[in-house]
């Protein structure tokens, strides 16, 4: 093995490492596109904490730019199912939080932003440059479905916010709408998160 080799091991290692022990802590994380397996890792990394660990809230920090609509509802599902056996998890946003990744922010116990956090509301999308062309039968059912989805996203942060529903499709509609923290608490009646941070509350220390 190279001595490059062997510093890339070395350092998935250490990587690796760092994330068990902020997993045996309570402290989750949702980086990147949300894609196939990111759901199932974040369910059996919770669960794994739930069963073993104490009643410690659980902290779970996203900076994602959205993705796979399915996947993310699996994430915001694993919150939800923790959050309503009685355990406080609570969701940070961080860096970029968009599309998908904000519907999942919502399921918070309580939700938190740093102050340069980045948010976007859009509507869903159905291309990708590796689907190309479709026929227009699968098209069509796909769009119904893609509709489906992109409705129930859309409720949960209307229903979160406390924003008409029409309203915020009409807003979605027109552009990626694209705010900062400030504005995002500020967003409907009870805004798309309930505080602005400037570190963690459990590294705060006392005096």
């Amino acid at each position: 093995m190279t001595n490059n080799n062997l510093r890339r091991v070395l350092s998935i290692s250490a990587t690796e490492q760092k994330l068990e022990d902020l997993y045996r802590r309570g402290i989750f994380f949702v980086p990147g596109s949300i894609e196939g397996g990111t759901a199932l890792t974040f369910l059996v990394d919770t669960l794994t904490y739930e069963l073993n660990e104490s009643s410690a809230p659980i902290w779970c920090i996203i900076d994602s730019p959205g993705g796979i609509i399915n996947q993310g509802f699996a994430i915001y599902d694993a919150i939800r199912m923790l959050a309503d056996s009685g355990r406080v998890v609570n969701t940070v946003g961080f860096g970029e939080v968009s599309s998908m990744a904000l519907c999942i922010l919502q399921a918070g116990t309580k939700r938190y932003s740093f102050p340069n956090t980045q948010f976007m509301v859009h509507q869903a999308s159905l291309f990708t440059e590796e689907e190309g062309a479709k026929e227009v039968n699968h098209l069509s059912d796909e769009v119904t479905e893609l509709k489906r989805l992109n409705d129930i996203v859309l409720k949960v942060i209307s229903d979160r916010c406390g924003m008409d529903m029409k309203q915020l499709m009409r807003l979605s509609k027109k552009t990626n709408l694209t705010i900062n923290a400030q504005k995002a608490k500020e967003f409907g009646k009870n805004g798309l998160i309930d505080e602005i941070i400037i570190t963690l509350p459990f590294l705060k220390r006392d005096g």
